[in-house]
């Protein structure tokens, strides 16, 4: 994968991300009080890992050739994180 390809792939992993903070959103808000409380607390993680993802979009565009190799890295690992997250949440919340 060159660097053009990952710059679309990260964007199309935070469109990802932004459509199922919509969805875990409104599933949080029509069921119960505890679980809207335990998804506004992980939603912040998740937010956290968004922002990232954001910032290494940034470096990709902006960095040299000889450091997005380390950027794709990173972002692989953050994009796990993230997913695996996102999947801990619907299996304990959204059963």
């Amino acid at each position: 994968m060159d660097r053009k390809q990952l710059i679309e792939r990260l964007k199309a992993m935070l469109d990802e991300l932004d459509n199922d903070f919509e969805q875990y959103q409104i599933k949080a808000e029509q069921a119960g009080e505890r679980v809207r409380h335990e998804w506004e607390q992980r939603k912040l993680e998740l937010k956290s890992k968004q922002a990232e993802l954001k910032s290494q979009l940034e470096s990709l565009r902006n960095e040299s050739n000889t450091h997005w190799e380390e950027v794709k890295t990173n972002v692989e690992k953050t994009w796990d994180s993230a997913k695996e997250g996102l999947k801990d949440i619907r299996d304990s919340l959204f059963k």
